[in-house]
């Protein structure tokens, strides 16, 4: 029976790209040099006209969204958990190929992506539909939030280390880069947010890293299975579960003292891929990518044990779960699918949702924004943005914002200039509510409209506006 398809399609230029199969498979067994980055910045937009009326998308509002790396088609699909659709598709840089992992901030405001291909990281503003991006190592095949969502960690498959890049700025920065074992692949961040937890493949181990140092460091390394893939720590970081792919089971190791308390035999052909854990610590759910189910682990039995296992598609990538958890969402790359649990049930809610090239990753946030309407001006201006003169149209050309609630100044809030999906500045509220961002020169003959976008927070609602300009004057309204 035919599922729910995704909208839309494939971004152009993805078909040449096809028969690249973009997960950790294609590392097995070789010891692939990490392709290079695509360097440089993408091309002013060629926008005409009028600017359009600004809309905002879902995200912008209060809910819960799984983020799915749609692997073959360079883009991520937004699910609405509440409703168990498809609400929007964003594209990534020309820069960035081959997403695999997800992580959103647990402010639902950033969302992380490894790009395999390409040997850089995504960080996606959805409500703003910017995507920044950041060359890393080589492969990268694990990514995770910071508690703070300030920060994301990489790991790099190829080049056997970690990138520490700073989330907040544009460009993005690189804050260092960690040795961590051989052939690291998923990982997890302790919920304190001082410790990290990779699995390195070759070596059959779990390194522990110190986040609290600078640059980061190693403390241990705790045996595990054959070919350890996915990491996820409970919610008190008290243990961490780690999935061993030749084993076909799944290592429990106690944080205290850093040692393998349990390992549960998930069965014979299961190759569990990624692992997560309910909010409760209360299941653990384990996507087996050699079965095609994901195997439901009661965590309060002593020992552990296997409830169930639930049927989601072939080849299994990956699985997280909501924050209330009360849904489960697998990816099956070999269905082209995406499937929801009934965590209660453990079954499969409705179709899966299907219409996707390769999904990979995925991971859930929730946002929660107020109902206090806001106001977002936007203008084209001189100046430099340090009080000198500039010339419309040329190096210094202007774009002013301003953020009010009820007439009153927002300070200290984000906003987001973008062009497109290309980001141009990252700039917060001064005490008037005001901001700016110098504009890159537009060729003669040039036109572009350019966005400035408030997510919104849990007080104020989010707000957008755009204005757009030829060269050396502004566009009419």
């Amino acid at each position: 029976m035919p599922g729910i398809s995704v909208p839309g399609t494939p971004r152009q230029g993805s078909a040449r790209r096809g028969c690249r199969r973009r997960s950790w498979r294609a590392l097995v067994g070789a010891a692939a040099a990490g392709l290079a980055v695509i360097a440089g910045s993408a091309a002013p937009p060629a926008a005409a006209g009028p600017p359009p009326p600004p809309t905002l998308p879902p995200t912008a509002q209060s809910g819960t969204f799984a983020y799915v790396a749609n692997n073959l088609d360079d883009n991520v699909v937004v699910i609405d958990t509440d409703t168990r659709s498809v609400v929007d598709t964003i594209g990534l840089t020309d820069d960035d190929q081959g997403p695999n992992p997800v992580a959103v901030n647990p402010q639902g405001t950033r969302v992380f992506v490894a790009n395999s291909v390409s040997n850089t990281m995504s960080v996606i503003l959805p409500v703003a539909r910017i995507v920044l991006s950041v060359g890393v190592g080589g492969s990268p095949f694990g990514v995770a939030s910071s508690p703070d969502g300030n920060t994301a960690y990489v790991t790099n498959n190829t080049t056997n280390n970690m990138t520490v890049v700073d989330t907040r700025t544009d460009p993005l920065t690189v804050l260092a880069t960690v040795h961590v074992g051989t052939r690291p692949f998923g990982l997890a961040v302790a919920p304190n947010g001082t410790r990290a937890y990779v699995a390195n493949q070759l070596d059959n181990q779990l390194a522990v890293v110190d986040l609290s140092t600078d640059p980061p460091s190693v403390l241990t390394a705790v045996d595990v299975g054959q070919f350890p893939q996915g990491v996820a720590a409970s919610p008190d970081g008290s243990f961490v579960y780690v999935t061993n792919f030749v084993d076909g089971s799944l290592s429990v190791i106690r944080t205290a003292d850093n040692t393998v308390v349990e390992t549960i035999e998930l069965g014979q052909g299961t190759s569990p891929s990624h692992v997560a854990v309910k909010p409760d610590g209360s299941r653990v759910y384990v996507a087996n990518f050699g079965t095609g189910n994901v195997s439901v682990i009661d965590t309060t039995t002593n020992p552990r044990r296997i409830v169930t296992t639930v049927d989601v598609g072939q080849q299994p990538e990956s699985v997280a779960v909501t924050p209330d958890g009360a849904q489960a969402y697998a990816t099956s790359s070999g269905n082209n699918s995406v499937s929801a649990i009934n965590t209660a049930t453990n079954t499969v809610i409705g179709n899966p949702i299907a219409g996707f090239n390769n999904p990979l990753g995925v991971s859930i946030g929730t946002r929660t924004v107020g109902d206090t309407p806001t106001r977002l001006s936007l203008e084209e201006g001189n100046g430099n943005g340090d009080g000198s003169p500039g010339t419309l149209g040329k190096p210094g050309s202007l774009l002013k914002a301003r953020l009010t609630a009820d007439g009153e100044p927002l300070v200290a809030r984000e906003v987001v200039f973008g062009a497109g999906s290309k980001a141009l500045c990252l700039k917060a509220t001064d005490r008037r509510g005001r901001t700016t961002c110098v504009l890159p020169p537009l060729a003669r003959g040039g036109k572009a409209c350019y966005t400035a976008t408030f997510a919104g927070d849990g007080t104020y609602a989010a707000a957008t506006e755009t204005v757009c300009r030829a060269h050396g004057r502004p566009l009419k309204q």
